[in-house]
């Protein structure tokens, strides 16, 4: 028995997520993917895995440049969000025009007002399905952005949504 797509989708909407935007460079040209899929892998050694669509322009470049860095958005990110999902038109190195932005050891972009930041090296890419590939990278750099102390930016029921936290 399969699941049509659409139940699918539907059901998925009901998984709250945080966001983050993948970004990467290759060469001269950068770029970035909005990923809700990712997730921390092991401690020994340090790793993430996020999923990327192999129809994004971002797929290429990360088999190329072998690294990639994961930035985890806080809520004031929401039109970020927008700009890297492909919302607003943007392209390639334009999606980072009025982001500030700090280059990492890997040479991928990090955006500075970000919660935080991975730095990674991919170590496996693994099939995702037909349309997918996740990739497992080992964490080389970590810091925390100039958003840390914002609440984060969530997407559920298919909207960027605001987390309201309770002050500890």
């Amino acid at each position: 028995m399969s699941v049509s797509i659409d139940d699918f989708r539907a059901a998925m909407s009901r998984w709250t997520s945080g966001i983050t935007v993948i970004t990467v460079r290759h060469d001269d040209v950068t770029h970035g993917m909005v990923a809700s899929s990712f997730a921390g892998v092991s401690t020994d050694p340090v790793t993430v895995l996020f999923c990327a669509d192999h129809a994004t322009r971002t797929y290429p470049l990360l088999k190329k440049s072998g690294a990639f860095v994961v930035n985890i958005l806080a809520e004031d990110q929401a039109e970020t969000f927008r700009v890297f999902a492909g919302q607003k038109g943007e392209r390639d190195a334009s999606k980072f025009e009025g982001e500030e932005v700090i280059t990492a050891a890997t040479g991928a972009p990090i955006l500075a007002k970000s919660l935080a930041w991975f730095d990674c090296h991919i170590v496996a890419e693994h099939p995702g399905g037909n349309t997918h590939s996740i990739f497992v990278g080992e964490v080389v750099a970590s810091d925390l952005g100039a958003g840390a102390d914002h609440p984060p930016l969530v997407y559920f029921r298919r909207k960027v949504r605001r987390l309201e936290l309770d002050d500890d």
